[in-house]
């Protein structure tokens, strides 16, 4: 392409600017050029500009990577996309050799390649892809809708892990951007009663309109108590959005619950007592990033069943991108998208 684009890039130890850089270019035969419309902020970006970091990424890098955009230009051996086709992207290439891709585990490819983290990533102007992780989605789907397939695609990949039916009870811990699309997609599946533990006001507001049944300040209030009280028993499944809230989770189910492990916090190291695990049978499930889940994920996007609008609290040029993330990190918004078109 040539030329040069605006561009967030991560300089290390909390510091980003937004400056002018490359655009990127073709490098291999399957390479996409796409021209980014939004990319909203990840709690991941939160920790990556956390002093000391929550989460590591390389100084240089331009961050983002949940993104939708129109592809722009191809590489010569690309046949399944071309230029004006919208696309979101799994941010995480993997090789597709390795015993891990082997197993169909592409998200814990041993070669894996984050966007955001370990390359380019969505806070610029143009971004660099493969082919392999461009998935088509509809060119009349708002863009600000279609910026959800990501997170959308990883949660995907948590909830067939666990077989929710109408009438199980489930515990959301967190009410960020994922903590309420799960409270949405545990309503459609029909679970009651769907409790969620929240601290900050704005995201307990957002839970309640949401859907959820219960919404709860565990700074306030017994977790594992009002639960059993809503529940008789426990909830059926409890799900940690926030990286560190295992025991929280274990202490809430029911026996032969369930505990599904969604957050990712590198700086927490919480501690429990095993035996509760063993003596109540309870199953604790770890669940990473998407595993060939964008295809559910652009058709639930693409059949209007969640509500979505609602949560985007912000829409932010490029330049103020590091403002995004502190309110993000404040707890004083939810999807927080940043348009490089402004």
């Amino acid at each position: 392409m040539g030329g040069k684009m605006r561009a967030a890039v991560f300089e290390g130890n909390g510091v980003l600017k937004v400056k002018e850089v490359d655009k990127p270019a073709i490098l291999k035969p399957d390479d996409l050029i796409v021209e980014i419309e939004l990319c909203s902020i990840c709690g991941t970006d939160v920790h990556i500009m956390s002093v000391p970091p929550g989460y590591i990424a390389e100084p240089g890098t331009i961050l983002g990577h949940e993104l939708v955009g129109k592809v722009v230009e191809t590489g010569s051996k690309v046949t399944t996309l071309k230029a004006g086709d919208r696309v979101v992207t799994n941010p995480n290439d993997y090789c597709g050799v390795c015993e891990y891709c082997q197993h169909n585990l592409p998200n814990l490819c041993r070669n894996i390649i984050p966007m955001g983290i370990g390359a380019d990533g969505g806070f610029a102007e143009y971004v660099r892809v493969s082919e392999k992780v461009a998935h088509r989605i509809s060119d009349d789907l708002p863009a600000e809708i279609a910026a959800f397939a990501e997170p959308l695609a990883c949660l995907v990949n948590g909830k067939n892990k666990i077989p929710v039916s109408p009438g199980d009870s489930v515990l959301i811990m967190g009410a960020g951007a994922i903590g309420l699309l799960f409270t949405q997609m545990m309503k459609s599946c029909g679970a009651y009663p769907v409790i969620v533990s929240e601290p900050a006001p704005l995201r307990r507001d957002y839970a309640k309109k949401c859907g959820a049944d219960y919404v709860l300040n565990p700074f306030e209030e017994d977790l594992e108590k009002f639960v059993h009280e809503k529940t008789g028993i426990g909830a059926d499944y409890a799900i940690d959005v926030v990286g560190s809230q295992i025991w929280e989770g274990i202490k809430a189910v029911r026996k032969g619950g369930t505990v599904l492990l969604f957050g990712f916090n590198g700086k927490a190291k919480p501690c429990f007592e095993q035996y509760h695990i063993t003596n109540r049978e309870i199953a604790v499930l770890g669940t990473w990033i998407a595993n060939a889940t964008f295809p559910q994920a652009v058709k639930i996007l693409e059949s209007g069943v969640l509500d979505l609008k609602p949560l985007i609290t912000h829409t932010l040029p490029l330049e103020k991108t590091g403002e995004g993330i502190e309110i993000l990190r404040k707890g004083e918004g939810i999807e927080i998208l940043i348009d490089p078109r402004l």
